[in-house]
């Protein structure tokens, strides 16, 4: 599925193409004298010279942070990525203010940003729906830029209301794929004000110094050379240099602080009553009812992304948000709820960790929820509104297998897990081949629940203006020579079915019969093929934890020859298990029918709420490994009277 939404993609929003350089200018011109050696390669793009956090906290937990950036642009790509600053906050609930913004030359010279090249904008949500105008950008363009200079800029950014009542938090994540040269945190706050800190591989102390009546603590880090890029990582705070603080004991207090704020926003109103009869008008059955508001909130309540803690959490009221037909996540909630309450189905709003891996941290951070949903005891099912293109039950992949927290009562939970069971991905392809060496045939796929979910997004992009490129570019990927049809398989926008699709097609001069040859199985037009899965295993070792959970992937391909070629040979069955997973390739012929299935099963090694470890990698990189062997394995067949055959072979 991957690889036909980079397909659709690409259909979509075509990249012009640039004539050739012709081959003569191509060619280089003879060195008649010494080149200079090339520039050394620079270790990283760039690295902070300095980099400084100070966070002040008051009794009421308002607090001031103040921040401070020295930046070494290394690289051309450095020079656009910091050109220009971008800072958030909330209007209603922070203020901002750039202290300081210049360039430093290599040779030391100081250029000060111009006055108006340090700005104010809407955040792209906040342009895309008036109701939350509230959140801001502060900009800071550097002109001039060049590998060698630095970017300074010191801003302060004061929380005048607490997100939540009490509430203050910290989370600095130090990467270790970049360069510190020289790194401090600080943080002051009222000794009575209770404070739970986490910090791992930076220096300083979790216990406080303590002056009057106020707590500090200071800490400091430092990474001449970062990490290099590795294939699989988790999130860095998972395992990297972090430091986390905050007012509240656990999540459960958090997931309380917000239903404080969203209870009332979800209040039964006439409007709502009135809506929730007109949707569920003629439907008796409760689970029926749950479904048909569901599914009227994800198409008719437009999503906008704002994430939680950028804008404010607390969400617009059940009423504002039927007037105006749009909302973020948290609105999404609340319609859901009120709706759903008006019909005496009871719910609670969920925060959870969409994308983030299956951990919590061990401190009550806001930064770790990024996104809410919805909870249903009675039908002990999760509901996920946002997504305009998810069945009643089904949860996008970014949702499952997630840390929630439920506001009704802080309890902590887990969303389902991303396992075979929501997001098995299987794969039918049948050929049949001409004498010529022409093919037609068809492919069939199904996605599993999550996939289906995607599958419908792309899809909703499909029309007749592009539905040709995107079954040619299908072809040409394929390594096909010819014509392909998608066949959709039901209605984008119905979410009382399933959506799928299946794509057939003809090709011409796919294989040459009239010699003996091999032929490994074709690529299936239409579908992924695990057989390049060993690429995403390049390196030899891994030395972060990444995800893993358990999954699923099999593919069947199923080819008729003509009866008129003879097939000679065809592979034996194998398999492979070890701690990552197991792997099976079945062969087998009856009469001039051929059938291979490849059956991939990955395993989650310490189980779905953990991570796999470094010393995990290399038995997925060598599972990875029977997985490329066994897609090296070929069908032989053609006329042995027709090929010279070596006098051992004979023997």
């Amino acid at each position: 599925m991957q690889r036909v939404a980079l397909l659709l993609l690409a259909a979509l929003f075509p990249i012009a193409s640039y004539a050739q350089v012709p081959a003569q200018a191509r060619q280089s011109t003879p060195q008649t004298e010494p080149q200079p050696a090339p520039a050394q390669e620079p270790v990283n793009s760039f690295s902070f010279v300095r980099y400084r956090a100070d966070y002040e906290v008051k009794a009421d937990a308002t607090s001031v942070e103040t921040n401070e950036y020295e930046i070494l642009i290394k690289t051309k790509a450095s020079v656009d990525n910091f050109s220009q600053v971008r800072l958030s906050y909330s209007e209603k609930m922070e203020s901002l203010e750039v202290l300081a913004a210049y360039t430093l030359t290599p040779d030391g010279e100081r250029h000060d940003v111009p006055a108006d090249k340090i700005y104010t904008q809407e955040s792209y949500s906040s342009a895309s729906a008036a109701m939350y105008a509230d959140r801001k950008v502060k900009v800071i363009v550097f002109p001039n830029l060049s590998p060698g200079t630095r970017v300074v800029y010191r801003y302060r950014q004061s929380q005048n209301t607490p997100y939540f009542p009490g509430y203050f938090g910290l989370w600095e994540n130090l990467s270790l794929f970049t360069q510190y040269d020289d790194a401090k945190i600080t943080l002051s706050a009222p000794k009575s004000l209770p404070m739970h800190l986490y910090t791992r591989d930076v220096q300083g102390s979790d216990r406080p110094r303590v002056e009057g009546d106020t707590a500090h603590w200071s800490w400091t880090y430092q990474r001449k050379t970062p990490m290099q890029n590795q294939n699989w990582t988790a999130a860095g705070w998972e395992y990297g240099p972090t430091i986390m603080a905050s007012t509240y004991p656990d999540f459960s207090a958090m997931g309380r602080a917000y239903q404080s704020k969203g209870a009332e926003a979800a209040a039964l109103t006439p409007a709502v009553r009135s809506r929730a009869d007109e949707i569920t008008k003629g439907i008796g059955d409760r689970r029926a009812q749950a479904a048909a508001i569901y599914e009227w909130v994800a198409k008719n309540i437009r999503y906008v992304a704002v994430y939680l803690g950028n804008g404010g959490l607390e969400p617009n009221s059940a009423d504002s948000i039927l007037a105006n037909r749009y909302g973020d996540c948290k609105d999404h909630t609340v319609i859901l709820e009120a709706l759903l309450a008006a019909k005496g189905i009871a719910s609670t709003p969920v925060l959870i960790g969409a994308g983030g891996g299956p951990t919590l941290p061990p401190v009550a951070v806001l930064g770790r929820f990024n996104h809410a949903i919805n909870y249903l005891p009675e039908f002990d099912l999760y509901l996920d509104s946002t997504s305009p293109y998810a069945r009643f039950g089904q949860l996008p992949a970014s949702d499952l297998g997630a840390p929630v927290v439920h506001t009704a009562d802080g309890k902590l939970s887990r969303t389902p897990a991303n396992g075979p069971a929501v997001s098995a991905y299987r794969a039918d392809s049948f050929y049949t081949f001409s004498a010529n060496g022409d093919v037609s045939g068809h492919t069939l796929q199904d996605s599993g629940a999550s996939g289906e979910i995607g599958l419908r997004g792309m899809f909703s992009q499909l029309t007749s203006q592009n539905r040709a490129r995107v079954e040619d570019s299908i072809m040409s990927a394929s390594g096909f020579n010819g014509v392909g049809r998608l066949k959709l398989k039901g209605d984008v926008d119905d979410l009382g079915k399933p959506f799928g699709y299946s794509f057939e097609f003809d090709a011409t001069d796919y294989v040459d019969f009239s010699v003996v040859g091999g032929m490994t199985l074709p690529d299936p037009p239409g579908a992924d093929s695990m057989r390049g899965i060993y690429a995403t295993a390049s390196s030899e070792t891994n030395a972060t934890p990444f995800y893993c959970n358990d999954s699923l992937r099999e593919e069947t391909y199923t080819l008729k020859f003509p009866a008129t070629v003879p097939l000679i040979a065809i592979p034996r069955s194998s398999r492979f298990s070890n701690a990552a997973g197991e792997y099976e390739a079945s062969w087998k012929r009856e009469g001039q029918v051929v059938t291979a299935t490849h059956r991939l099963s990955l395993n989650a090694i310490h189980g779905p709420d953990k991570l796999c470890l470094p010393a995990d990698y290399p038995a997925f990189r060598e599972l990875y490994q029977y997985v490329r062997r066994g897609f090296r394995a070929q069908i032989v067949y053609g006329d042995l009277n027709t090929a010279q055959v070596s006098e051992e072979a004979v023997r």
